[in-house]
């Protein structure tokens, strides 16, 4: 009879104590977006319509972009950006990883935010780079946030060897001149 109480005691402190869950990327409420500059003076919009992600029990955010799902409103551009910019027959995915305090997620007040800078890797094109963000997380709910970036992330060609496939995009286009460097921003919604 001792041993059923023991093990009873057991199981409703189990139960009774919060245990950290998985924060699952919801791509469909987020955007992962980009800015090109052509001759100079001429910036577009850019986005990835597909790309997952998930911050585990211990902290650690992993997110995967489909490199072929390169959205630019232009067939051709998006075609020739996945095979001579990214190589997406080589390196189909870019990945980002960083690692949280989960204790600072848990101790966000919900309808409240706050500022992080966030270390992180950017693995993109075979090559791999550390990375500092400034972001601000909000808590929408016990089960919902939102991490954004508060400024972009300039991501320059040379430190990720896309010197040539800009080279080659120039070419084909008949352009001038295509920047070497782009600023990126997301805004990730995260829900357990």
């Amino acid at each position: 009879m001792r041993v059923l109480s023991i093990f009873i005691l057991s199981l409703s402190l189990l139960i009774a104590s919060p245990a950290y869950s998985a924060w699952q990327l919801d791509s469909k409420n987020s955007s992962l977006t980009f800015v090109s500059i052509k001759k100079g003076t001429i910036a577009e919009n850019h986005h990835f319509k597909t790309f997952s992600g998930l911050i585990n029990d211990s902290g650690l955010v992993n997110i995967s972009i489909d490199l072929s799902s390169v959205d630019t409103n232009i067939a051709i551009r998006d075609a020739r950006m996945a095979e001579f910019l990214f190589e997406t027959e080589s390196f189909a995915q870019a990945s980002f990883s960083a690692q949280l305090n989960t204790s600072d997620i848990d101790a966000l007040a919900v309808g409240s935010s706050e500022q992080i800078s966030l270390k992180g890797s950017l693995n993109l094109h075979g090559q791999e780079q550390e990375l500092m963000l400034k972001v601000m997380v909000a808590k929408l709910s016990e089960k919902n946030m939102i991490v954004t970036t508060l400024q972009p992330i300039i991501i320059k060609a040379e430190d990720f060897a896309l010197v040539s496939g800009i080279n080659k995009l120039k070419s084909l286009a008949s352009l001038p001149s295509i920047a070497y460097a782009v600023p990126v921003s997301f805004v990730l919604t995260f829900s357990q």
